[in-house]
C-alpha cells in the first residue's frame, strides 16, 4: 500500500504526472513526493550532487547559508555542538558556524559517511537543502530526533510548496535528485509528530525546537 513518505498517512491522492513520474500528495501533512519508483540511483544522486558549487568563497552562496545560520546561532553558545546533517562533500555551511567559534560535526551519506557522528546527541542540527532529498522522510525526521538532545533545535532550508498550479514548471521540481516536498503545513505536522515547538523566521526557513 502506498503511504506518504513523510507522515505515514494512507490519505493520499495521485497529484500529478510527467511521463513516467508520478508524483504523491499527501491529504493529512500536504506534501508532495515522488514515486519510490521514479528516483535516481544512489551513483546518479552522487554525480549530481558533485555539480554544485557550493564554495564559501562565493559570497552570494554565503549570503544564502546565512539565512539558516543567523536564526540557529541566536539560539546556542559557543559551548554547544552541533551536527550539519548531510553537508554534502564542500561542507560550507558547518566552515561558518566554525568560523563564529561553534563546534560542528559533519555527516553525509555520500561524502562524510561516519556512523560515529550519529552516536552522539546534539543542542543543534542543520539541513540546508538537504530535505528535499530524503527518500524517507519520516525514518530520517526519528532519527534526527534520536540525535538531537533536551533543549536543542533543528533547523531546515529548503525551498517551500507553491501553489499546485506552479508546481509542474517549478525550478525546484526540475531537481532529479529533488523527490520531496514540504508547506508550512507539512512542517507543522513533523514537528507535532514528534513534540517539537515549530518556528518560521523566514522565507524557506523552518526551526524546530525539542524540549
Amino acid at each position: 500500500m502506498n503511504i506518504c513518505t513523510v507522515c505515514k498517512s494512507s490519505n493520499i491522492d495521485l497529484f500529478l504526472k510527467l511521463g513516467k513520474l508520478l508524483y504523491w500528495g499527501c491529504n493529512v501533512c500536504g506534501s508532495k513526493y515522488l514515486d519510490p519508483k521514479n528516483y535516481v540511483s544512489n551513483s546518479d544522486a552522487k554525480k549530481h550532487y558533485l555539480k554544485h558549487n557550493n564554495s564559501i568563497t562565493d559570497l552570494n552562496y554565503k549570503n544564502f547559508l546565512l539565512k539558516l545560520i543567523e536564526p540557529v546561532k541566536d539560539k546556542i553558545s559557543t559551548v554547544d555542538i552541533g551536527l550539519d546533517y548531510g553537508c554534502g562533500f564542500a561542507p560550507a555551511l558547518a566552515s561558518i558556524f566554525k568560523s563564529y567559534g561553534f563546534k560542528v560535526e559533519l555527516y553525509d551519506p555520500f561524502f562524510f559517511p561516519n556512523k560515529d557522528v550519529l552516536l552522539k546527541k546534539y543542542k543543534f542540527i542543520t539541513c540546508s537543502e538537504v530535505v528535499e532529498h530524503f527518500f524517507n522522510p519520516s525514518d530520517e525526521f526519528d532519527k534526527i530526533n534520536n540525535l538531537l538532545d533536551n533543549n536543542s533545535w533543528f533547523g531546515v532550508m529548503t525551498t517551500f510548496l507553491p501553489k499546485d498550479e506552479l508546481f509542474e514548471n517549478w525550478y525546484y521540481r526540475r531537481d532529479p535528485t529533488h523527490v520531496v516536498f514540504y508547506k508550512k503545513k507539512t512542517f507543522q505536522h513533523i514537528g507535532y509528530q514528534r513534540n517539537w515547538q515549530v518556528f518560521f523566521p523566514s522565507e524557506n526557513i523552518v526551526l524546530f525546537y525539542k524540549k
